[in-house]
């Protein structure tokens, strides 16, 4: 088994079960204990490179928000969210899990990764405002983690059985983009006293 396999499927075994157990870990991703343990000597080792292995990949899905916002337009960056919010489809049970486990929150380099990610996405998110692409009435903190709520949601619907993992980019997209855009036509502005 790859690396990349090895820990992604260890991301998913703990976003449904955060307390599994080493021996649980290689059960759910069908390898045994002692392979997984001369890879990984503790638990703990195991975390940090699942959490290593999730900010590599969520860095290569925000791609699509480094626009150049001199250059940008409503077009380019319609397309480019929907290409993030499709490309972080498959990274939701790695980001899900290692946002939410202690031990990977306590490390420094990870929290450092997060938000240099946030810092990017949020910058993007901003250029949508900006563009009146994205509403301009919520924060875009809000908008981002509404995001990562529905891409969770959406992995966790399929590790239960009630979504199939083909529906899911057009589940989110559709709910995302539903409460992430603006209104059409705009509101009329409030009268002033």
């Amino acid at each position: 088994m790859r690396e990349e396999e090895l820990l992604d499927g260890a991301a998913r075994v703990l976003a449904g079960d955060h307390s599994a157990s080493m021996v649980q870990i290689a059960a759910g991703i069908g390898t045994s204990r002692a392979t997984l343990s001369r890879r990984y000597a503790t638990r703990e080792a195991l975390l940090k490179a699942v959490a290593v292995r999730a900010i590599h990949v969520v860095d290569g899905c925000l791609a699509p928000v480094d626009l150049d916002a001199a250059g940008a337009d409503g077009a380019a960056f319609d397309a480019a969210l929907e290409e993030l919010v499709v490309a972080l489809l498959p990274a939701a049970h790695l980001y899900g899990f290692t946002t939410r486990d202690a031990t990977v929150l306590a490390d420094p380099a990870f929290r450092a990764g997060v938000e240099r990610q946030d810092r990017r996405a949020l910058a993007f998110l901003a250029l949508g405002q900006s563009l009146g692409r994205v509403r301009a009435d919520l924060p875009p903190y809000w908008i981002w983690y509404s995001l990562w709520g529905l891409l969770d949601a959406a992995a966790e619907g399929v590790r239960d059985g009630h979504l199939a993992p083909r529906d899911i980019g057009r589940l989110v997209l559709t709910s995302f983009l539903g409460g992430a855009r603006p209104p059409w036509p705009p509101p009329a502005p409030a009268p002033t006293a």
